[in-house]
């Protein structure tokens, strides 16, 4: 019994204090890398609660950070609980500050994109995408900015200087980069004036393609053999742009070169009946169609042909042309005429030479 006394009366309190501390520490980090999907996911519905979306949690943009930032708060607790040194706690202090405002920075920016119910309402007159997805980009970089200068701040860092030292500095990159504000300048001209939208098949210069990507920097296109083409948009707003998409219909011309062997009165009939036949198909706008005997040339009578066909869209116009093309070869060979093609006549002069 009184060795038992002995033993009691040797135990270090504080370092039973600081054992049940330790203890209670190693809990909280485990609750907390335990329920913080739970934690997440509460917050997450109570969110879209007001939002009226019925997303599920995990697919939800603020998921990863919040979950991330739990994990932090567990640390966070469980080291302000442990007898630590007021050095340590403040630099702790900062450092939690700094992470929570880095994570509260995050999930601001993951709900600013163009389908966000946050930006519907001030997107909504809005129909170009590309004018929507710049604005975005714009909301975000000026969100992580201020993050950035905040931490600078709370780094205890002088602003003033700062900005005075960005000043002498932005002045030089600014002579540097002369081409590059230039493409920024064409990028906001073009999301303005709106040339064109992604998806248009577009023509600049010798480049044509589809439009991926309109940025403000640059403009990129898909050709037609798949190749990514990237354009600086200072040289799209100096360039000649065809939009093709914005075609109500598309030109057909051609010339049938007739024999010389063909009469009029044949010349009459066909010229007749190709107008027939155009005028009925249904892809050709009816008013447009001229068909006219234009020229007789040294190996031809030329037919000239025109008109104007609904499909504006590239591939059906070819599908188009090429049944034009075949009724009207169908129709030659009915009436039996030959078309021509260039030929010359070569006369050999006989020369009698006399005998010395």
């Amino acid at each position: 019994m009184e060795s038992l006394k002995n033993w009691i009366y040797h135990i270090d309190i504080n370092n039973l204090l600081k054992i049940f501390d330790m203890q209670i520490a190693i809990g909280i980090v485990i609750i907390f890398f335990i329920f913080r999907t739970i934690f997440s996911r509460c917050i997450i519905k109570l969110f879209y609660i007001f939002t009226k979306n019925k997303k599920h949690a995990k697919e939800s943009s603020m998921y990863k950070p919040l979950n991330t930032f739990f994990a932090f708060l567990g640390i966070y607790i469980a080291i302000r609980i442990l007898p630590v040194s007021k050095q340590i706690l403040y630099n702790l202090n900062k450092i939690f500050k700094i992470i929570v405002i880095f994570y509260i920075t995050k999930a601001i920016t993951t709900l600013v994109y163009e389908e966000s119910f946050v930006l519907k309402k001030i997107l909504k007159r809005s129909n170009n995408k590309a004018v929507d997805v710049f604005i975005c980009k714009i909301v975000r970089s000026i969100i992580w900015i201020i993050f950035i200068f905040i931490v600078i701040d709370e780094l205890g860092y002088n602003l003033s200087g700062l900005f005075a030292g960005l000043g002498i500095a932005s002045a030089a990159v600014a002579l540097a980069a002369q081409d590059l504000v230039k493409s920024l300048i064409s990028g906001i001209t073009i999301l303005t004036d709106k040339p064109f939208v992604i998806g248009d098949w577009i023509e600049i210069g010798e480049y044509q393609g589809s439009v991926i990507d309109i940025s403000v920097r640059s403009t990129r296109i898909k050709s037609q053999n798949n190749t990514v083409i990237t354009i600086p948009n200072s040289i799209v707003t100096t360039s000649y742009v065809i939009n093709w998409n914005r075609l109500t219909s598309r030109r057909f011309d051609c010339t049938l070169n007739l024999s010389l062997d063909t009469t009029s009165e044949q010349i009459k009939k066909i010229v007749s009946q190709i107008r027939v036949l155009l005028e009925n198909n249904p892809k050709v706008i009816e008013e447009t169609v001229q068909v006219s005997f234009n020229e007789i040339s040294s190996f031809s009578s030329d037919i000239k042909i025109f008109l104007f066909v609904r499909e504006t869209e590239y591939v059906k116009f070819l599908k188009v042309k090429q049944n034009i093309l075949c009724s009207l070869l169908q129709l030659i060979e009915k009436e039996n005429i030959d078309l021509a093609y260039p030929t010359q006549t070569l006369y050999l002069k006989k020369v009698e030479i006399e005998e010395s």
